[in-house]
């Protein structure tokens, strides 16, 4: 259970892995061919957040689309490393960093663009990783949370909003995630705390 799932998201992981290996498949297979790493599949969302910054503010929806497409990435690296038995624990950390980072960044582009207010977007950059790190520990020393509330739960669908339709209300739903994530951590701290005395 190295990983940063809740336990009400491990209830949904594998349906949802069978689903997503089974849409995947024929990209999978192409990258097989390819002879593609799945490390490099997951760095691709690096540059692909650095794309989606850039054309945040004159092609909003194919900013959108290319969100999405790095999203996909996340799902077809981990289906790639299985398709090729190339699973690893440090594969799946680099796929974390990746993760992390196309992720702040997006979060820095939209600061640096105005959609959304810099101290929520540096208060991401910081709780984002710090929420995903306590997950990780919390299963880790095998006291799994129950649930947590994850940014693709309520700031994907104001990215969302803001992307295609020109309505802004990243910074509540930041600030919504934000305090969800912090709740997350303190219970985490809370219960390695007991696990770890």
């Amino acid at each position: 259970m190295n990983d940063s799932y809740s336990s009400l998201e491990r209830r949904f992981l594998a349906p949802a892995r069978r689903v997503l290996r089974a849409l995947f498949a024929p990209i999978v297979r192409v990258l097989v061919a390819l002879r593609v790493s799945p490390n490099a599949v997951s760095f691709a969302q690096v540059p692909l957040g650095a794309l989606v910054v850039a054309l945040m503010p004159t092609q909003p929806r194919g900013a959108f689309v290319l969100f999405v497409i790095a999203l996909a990435l996340d799902g077809i690296d981990g289906a790639l490393a299985r398709a090729t038995n190339r699973a690893s624990n440090f594969g799946a950390l680099f796929d974390q960093y990746c993760d992390h980072f196309r992720e702040v960044l997006v979060i820095a582009g939209l600061a640096l663009w105005g959609a959304l207010n810099p101290l929520l977007a540096g208060l991401y950059g910081i709780v984002y990783p710090a929420f995903n790190l306590t997950l990780y520990l919390c299963n880790h020393y095998r006291v799994p949370l129950p649930f947590a509330i994850k940014s693709y739960l309520v700031v994907y669908p104001a990215l969302f909003a803001y992307l295609w339709f020109g309505t802004n209300v990243l910074d509540a739903a930041v600030a919504l995630a934000l305090v969800a994530m912090g709740v997350v951590i303190v219970l985490g701290l809370v219960r390695l705390a007991c696990a770890m005395d």
